[in-house]
């Protein structure tokens, strides 16, 4: 069964905040387990085992934002509208990046647990 042009353009616009949301719950929930089970120890390169978590998460989330907001276009529709849905898609994009870097932050300015 395929989608239909509305869902996928849905998710086209609204990929930036789903993955932020993603994102979110995925740093937050690893940090919450590994402070809990005392695992921050574990150190490379003078990075504790949970900033290396979210940072990579973070990486691997801004990647797929800026696959998913800038590189895939709508379909469908006349070409107004295609402009407005990747104008869109791109502006929550960029909110959702500048989210993922704020979340992120800390990684740099406050210890891990």
């Amino acid at each position: 069964m395929r989608d239909s042009s509305f869902t996928r353009n849905a998710l086209l616009i609204f990929s930036g905040p789903i993955v932020w949301a993603v994102h979110f719950i995925a740093i937050y929930g690893w940090t919450g387990v590994l402070c809990a089970r005392q695992a921050k120890h574990g150190e490379w390169l003078g990075m504790a085992l949970v900033e290396w978590g979210v940072l990579l998460t973070s990486a691997a989330a801004a990647v797929v934002i800026v696959v998913t907001g800038f590189c895939l276009c709508p379909r469908t529709g006349k070409p107004d509208n295609q402009r407005f849905m990747r104008w869109m898609a791109r502006a929550l994009a960029v909110l959702a990046l500048l989210a993922i870097a704020w979340e992120t932050l800390p990684v740099f300015l406050t210890p891990a647990c």
